[in-house]
């Protein structure tokens, strides 16, 4: 029961910065939509993407340097586009024109959530994890939180793109540079770059880290930009 604790209690940390989310939008209501329909998508995406990718490239070249190439490639290029679906609701679409910052942060909240429960489901199959204490899934904890901010981080780009009528493609395209760049130093880790051993998981918390702190500034930033030039008010007198 205690990676099952831990999940609850992570979804249930997930669901106040939702709420607090909601309180603080200009329109709870596209946000909240938001939230639902991005649940079911990384569970959707990593079933029905992902694995058949995976493997149909592995009965093709084997376990050969190119699939291990092209498996680093597999999370951004499969859960980033499963992300943006959720723009093709029109009450979302109209809800992103209205504050694309906090529907991308809603997204990912729900899109988190969603893999939270699906690693814990996948993790209760190991006898090790199923029989730990909750308290020991600490760790877990502040990492999925931190995953539930970085989805919704790598999407803000292409949902502030849309809102003003820019490229959706180029703004989706820098959210899969940084899904990319979060996610590579986990394969350093598995070669063992450098010969660090046990210290590459000090590496990758500080990484982890880093990239919130990247992010936060990145989603302030663009959530303190203005959507569209202000009108113009002409002066008294003329025309």
């Amino acid at each position: 029961m205690g990676l099952i604790i831990a999940a609850a209690f992570t979804t249930v940390l997930a669901l106040a910065a939702l709420v607090v989310l909601l309180v603080r939008s200009q329109d709870w209501r596209p946000a909240a939509l938001a939230f639902v329909v991005a649940l079911p998508l990384q569970p959707l995406a990593l079933y029905l993407v992902r694995l058949p990718i995976d493997d149909a490239l592995r009965s093709i070249f084997g376990a050969s340097t190119f699939v291990v190439i092209a498996s680093l490639f597999y999370a951004p290029m499969t859960e980033e586009p499963a992300k943006w679906l959720v723009a093709a609701v029109p009450a979302v679409r109209r809800g992103i024109a209205l504050q694309p910052v906090t529907m991308a942060l809603a997204v990912g909240l729900g899109f988190g959530i969603g893999e939270i429960w699906l690693l814990a489901h996948s993790l209760l199959v190991l006898p090790a994890f199923a029989s730990m204490p909750a308290w020991m899934f600490s760790g877990i904890v502040l990492e999925r939180l931190e995953v539930c901010f970085l989805h919704g981080a790598f999407v803000a780009p292409a949902f502030f793109n849309l809102a003003r009528g820019r490229s959706f493609w180029l703004g989706g395209l820098v959210g899969m540079v940084l899904h990319f760049l979060l996610n590579f130093p986990i394969y350093l880790k598995q070669i063992d770059l450098f010969g660090l051993g046990e210290i590459w998981i000090q590496v990758l918390l500080l990484w982890v880290l880093a990239m919130v702190v990247l992010c936060v500034v990145m989603v302030s930033w663009l959530a303190n930009r203005p959507l569209a030039a202000p009108a113009v008010v002409p002066a008294a007198g003329e025309p």
